[in-house]
């Protein structure tokens, strides 16, 4: 555990990004000995780094619409720099992510990248939000 509580202060300092380290047992003895599951070695682990987090400020909320015709809101961001990238969209996912979290535009909202790819937002700070914002209303009709 130190050697991976290391690499997660210490990742910052590459000149790559990485999401994780993977921990090997070094002896090819007893490499033997623990074997293979049917998808992976027993005598490796990959470990996942906590997602970094930013704040933002959410601009808009905009929808678009997919090939399919589903239709996806989309959080149009103060631009963030985040895990090596600047992010100013954010998938919201659907209406029922927006009510769960509360989020209205000119919130204060928190971001990180699922899978340090795609940017989602994981919450709202409530004591910066606006004295006049108003509950964001999904809407009924294709734009």
């Amino acid at each position: 555990m130190d050697f991976v509580e290391h690499w997660d202060v210490n990742r910052h300092s590459l000149p790559y990004e990485t999401d994780g380290v993977v921990v090997k047992v070094n002896s090819m003895q007893h490499q033997e000995e623990l074997g293979y599951t049917a998808k992976s070695p027993r005598w490796a682990m990959a470990y996942k780094f906590k997602a970094e987090q930013v704040f933002t400020i959410l601009n808009e909320i905009t929808y678009q619409v997919g090939r399919t015709g589903a239709i996806t809101p989309v959080a149009n961001l103060e631009p963030v720099l985040l895990a090596g990238t600047t992010v100013k969209r954010a998938s919201l996912h659907n209406a029922d992510q927006i009510e769960k979290l509360d989020i209205r535009e000119g919130d204060t909202v928190f971001v990180e990248k699922g899978g340090e790819i795609i940017p989602k937002i994981i919450g709202v700070d409530l004591s910066k939000r606006p004295i006049d914002s108003q509950p964001t209303v999904y809407i009924t009709e294709c734009p």
